[in-house]
């Protein structure tokens, strides 16, 4: 069978005759008008090239989470939901390479997969939460569900995706993504403060239509550390002869 295999593949290949060109990438950044211009871009949602706000950690973070390009399990429930951007440098005005993005969020019901701060969740436990790299242009990507709001109290937190960036030289940013339109936006305590409300668009695919927004940071200069405090427990994997990976901090 192998052979088979081998000999039917053999030869030349050839086009087919109605064969269409491959759709351009949108460019969503005018990142190549960018470099030819080298000055800094206009930041989306927040306008402006300035360091991006910084909010709080919240007490649902967790050290360890698995590297991975979807934030939710199969099938989840909810509004599928695309979220693509770029993490720059403030001082240096371009795009940051291989920065370190901790994303972690609630489900369409606004539950956490930790309950209280002090759970400590072993490797696979996680749901909801993801770590990833920036490429070689500062970009990244990920799909996910809108997160649905949840009550605090006699008020509710508005639908919100937590960020915690970090790379070498850099300080580390702790921020949330909110959504425009909202109505607890402007109730909440942290994201009435915010500059960073993602516009949703909804797109139409192959597979039917779901929501995508773009989200851009800007870091600055400073050293990076593990974040502490309520909710930075988390079990490391029994993995010993696994490397460290080294993102201006160990991981």
């Amino acid at each position: 069978m192998i052979g088979a295999g081998l000999s039917m593949t053999a030869g030349p290949l050839y086009l087919s005759a109605n064969a269409q060109p491959t759709e351009e990438t949108e460019d969503s950044h005018n990142y190549l008008e960018y470099l030819a211009r080298q000055e800094p871009p206009q930041l989306t949602p927040q306008g402006s090239f300035g360091p991006s706000y910084e909010d709080i950690l919240g007490p649902y973070y967790a050290q360890n989470a698995p590297f991975r390009g979807k934030v939710t399990a199969p099938l989840e429930p909810g509004e599928i939901l695309l979220v693509r951007g770029r993490i720059w440098s403030y001082e240096t005005k371009r795009p940051i390479a291989h920065a370190l993005l901790d994303i972690w969020q609630a489900d369409a019901e606004g539950k956490y997969d930790k309950t209280d701060a002090k759970d400590r969740l072993k490797i696979s436990q996680f749901r909801n939460r993801i770590r990833l790299l920036t490429d070689e242009t500062g970009y990244y990507e990920y799909e996910t569900v809108k997160p649905g709001k949840y009550r605090v109290g006699a008020s509710y937190r508005p639908s919100h995706i937590h960020y915690l960036v970090r790379a070498p030289g850099h300080r580390q940013l702790i921020t949330q993504l909110y959504f425009k339109g909202d109505p607890h936006n402007d109730t909440d305590a942290t994201a009435k403060k915010s500059n960073l409300r993602v516009e949703l668009e909804t797109v139409s695919g192959a597979g039917g239509k779901y929501l995508r927004a773009t989200f851009d940071l800007v870091l600055v200069a400073g050293e990076s550390k593990e974040p502490a405090g309520a909710g930075a427990g988390a079990e490391r994997p029994g993995t010993p002869h696994l490397k460290e990976i080294v993102v201006g901090t160990k991981v």
